[in-house]
């Protein structure tokens, strides 16, 4: 009998990428999954999750839900590239049901240790009682982040030894052919390759410099 598979949720950053090369090295089946919420960057997005899929050779589910986009911009406080303020939460609810659709046994998230800043959606807490609650939803189905105790630096280090294809990968929140190399995704990409020690082979539409406020 083959082993269940694992449901990876890819987005095509860094820390996505590099999960998915780690657990193709090492013959884990795995399912990819990407989901459209509206947000600015879909369609780079859309083509960074394509390419690492098919260069790793694995399976990659869509999920369409971009016309959310369009309820939440009537709002005057909207932000442009996060359009949907608790995404994994929706995100992981469509996970529990892909994940019991293809018979897989566990959920995974590419979230690091800097993550848990970005609101309680990215928090061990909340990642504990979703897990439960899926487990009670379909029995036996877990939901883990692998890398959560690592920081973005520590993931490129490893994933540099792993052979990540990081010319594959997309960070910036806007939508532009190049990574702008000005908002904060870009400015955390650059920085964590540079701790890291690692060659950043982005073409950024700037140069890196101080991040305007």
């Amino acid at each position: 009998m083959n082993p269940e598979p694992d449901l990876l949720l890819l987005s095509g950053g860094v820390e996505s990428a590099a999960l998915l090369r780690r657990w193709c090295a090492e013959n884990r089946p795995v399912i990819a999954t990407w989901a459209d919420y509206g947000q600015r960057n879909a369609a780079r997005e859309r083509a960074a999750v394509l390419a690492l899929a098919e260069a790793e050779g694995v399976r990659l589910e869509t999920v369409e839900t971009g016309a959310l986009r369009e309820a939440f911009t009537r709002r005057a406080d909207w932000v442009g590239h996060v359009p949907l303020p608790q995404r994994n939460l929706l995100i992981l609810a469509l996970a529990v049901n892909l994940a019991q659709h293809h018979g897989a046994g566990r959920i995974l998230l590419a979230l690091n240790r800097e993550d848990a800043g970005h609101g309680p959606g990215s928090g061990a807490a909340f990642l504990q009682g979703f897990g439960s609650l899926a487990a009670r939803l379909v029995p036996g189905l877990s939901v883990a982040a692998p890398l959560q105790e690592l920081g973005k630096a520590d993931i490129i280090r490893r994933g540099a030894q792993d052979g990540v294809p990081w010319r594959l990968t997309w960070s910036c929140l806007l939508g532009q052919e190049r990574h702008c190399g000005r908002c904060p995704q870009c400015h955390a990409r650059q920085a964590a390759f540079a701790a890291a020690d690692v060659p950043d082979p982005t073409d950024y539409r700037q140069p890196p410099g101080p991040q305007t406020p």
